[in-house]
């Protein structure tokens, strides 16, 4: 079977996708996964040739955007029937990304019924072609998970809806100088010393809401090192835009403060909520960081698990 009718289908069907510069670029997902700040868009430097698709998909593709991933597809299509072989892993990464589960904020959900008609024919001739013998495996799985009628894995509005209105069962977690509350669902790696950063840290994560993937972390550091003045004015850095400030009740402590606004998560096109609450704990600063997405079920679980910080032990 020709795969040219394909190709040309996802160029118009992603065409507009296809002409913007995506808010973040493989070579920044790249980036991202290095631990590194995202490289802004640069026509030259991401020219999405061969070369180049080799070098940053496989690293870069699971960190973008809905935007920027819809911006790519159709040369990745495009790449995958001209280089069956795959040296670099470039259809591997993405035939994974047309897997769910979805991440939120969705990228799966967002493509339009021409869209969608032009992934399941690729990922038709990937699972039934016998070119790609290296996918051809996880391409069935795709289609069978989300991409052929009745998928076994693919919600519905009114299932994300429900799950989204489930209620968030929390249980109470605390350390030598603190205890909160965070959702039964979350798991932890447990307290960890960090003796070079005069630091102790626990973090928990897990996903609120059904969807909202959120993490929790307590970072407790001697006063003398940083007073609470200093460490609310270090954190401001953390923020996209000046975040708001004031001080705040936390039981247990005498001073409080906190802050609230917007972080880079890795792509622009997706900004996350960040919340830090700074408490006097004797000798010692409590910082509780909750960094999540702007979503109003979210906000009022965020504020349940804000509002559950106290200070012990004093």
């Amino acid at each position: 079977m020709s795969t040219a009718p394909i190709v040309r289908r996802a160029s118009e069907a992603f065409r507009t996708d296809a002409a913007a510069p995506p808010p973040l670029t493989l070579r920044g997902g790249s980036a991202v996964d290095s631990y590194d700040q995202p490289i802004p868009f640069d026509p030259a430097e991401d020219e999405p040739t061969d070369a180049y698709l080799e070098k940053f998909a496989f690293w870069g593709l699971g960190y973008l955007d809905a935007v920027s991933w819809r911006h790519y597809l159709p040369r990745l299509i495009d790449y995958a029937f001209r280089c069956p072989t795959d040296p670099a892993m470039v259809i591997e990464a993405l035939v994974r990304s047309l897997r769910p589960p979805d991440r939120y904020p969705p990228r799966l959900a967002t493509l339009s019924a021409d869209q969608e008609d032009v992934v399941r024919s690729f990922l038709e001739q990937a699972a039934l072609g016998g070119a790609y013998p290296h996918v051809q495996e996880e391409a069935q799985q795709a289609l069978e998970e989300w991409w052929l009628p009745n998928a076994r894995s693919r919600p519905t509005p009114q299932e994300i809806a429900a799950l989204r209105a489930a209620p968030v069962a929390s249980r109470s977690v605390a350390g030598d100088v603190y205890r909160l509350s965070v959702p039964e669902t979350f798991t932890s790696g447990g307290a960890h010393a960090i003796p070079q950063e005069s630091r102790r840290v626990q973090a928990w994560a897990g996903y609120l809401c059904g969807d909202a993937h959120t993490i929790v972390a307590v970072n407790v550091t001697p006063l003398e090192k940083r007073p609470l003045a200093a460490s609310v004015e270090a954190r401001t850095t953390l923020f996209r835009d000046v975040p708001s400030r004031r001080s705040i009740v936390v039981p247990g402590s005498p001073r409080a403060e906190r802050l609230d606004g917007v972080t880079d998560a890795g792509s622009p096109a997706e900004p996350q909520t960040l919340s830090l609450m700074f408490a006097v704990a004797r000798d010692e600063l409590v910082m509780l960081s909750i960094r999540s997405w702007p979503r109003d079920d979210v906000a009022r679980e965020v504020e349940r698990i804000a509002g559950s910080f106290e200070i012990i032990g004093s």
